[in-house]
């Protein structure tokens, strides 16, 4: 899911700055995202399991849209070898989630352009939900 138009220059290794926020993405959990991940993993209760498997699922959901949009366009070739992910709240349907995409570091290993990122997504008033690190290999 690219959302920038392809005349916009691809984002090169030298473009990140350590310190530096990418973007932000707002996204409301809609009940249709909940459904479709019941369509596929069942409906559950409130108070089982399954639930806070889902709501987990759906907050990495949206850090993963975020880091789309947030961080494009991107290079094809690009390598996901690394992800971290802690989970403070569930986020609420029909709440609107805000994720800031962050650049935390950046180095050359094994002739290998390195990029660490970090997600923090907010719900209403501020409420922490989650924040995320991803280390990619950048491809250009």
């Amino acid at each position: 899911m690219n959302d920038v138009p392809s005349s916009a220059a691809l984002l090169r290794y030298d473009d990140f700055v350590p310190g530096s926020v990418l973007g932000e993405a707002t996204e409301t959990l809609e009940a249709a995202m909940t459904r479709g991940w019941q369509a596929i993993f069942g409906a559950h209760g409130p108070h089982d399991t399954g639930a806070a498997a889902e709501g987990a699922s759906l907050a990495l959901v949206l850090m993963m849209r975020a880091y789309c949009r947030a961080v494009a366009p991107r290079p094809p070739g690009n390598v996901h070898a690394r992800q971290r992910f802690a989970l403070a709240a569930l986020p609420r349907t029909g709440e609107a989630v805000r994720t800031v995409v962050r650049c935390v570091g950046k180095e050359i290993r094994r002739e290998r352009r390195y990029v660490e990122l970090e997600t923090a997504g907010t719900g209403e008033h501020g409420r922490a939900l989650f924040t995320g690190r991803m280390t990619l290999v950048w491809a250009q």
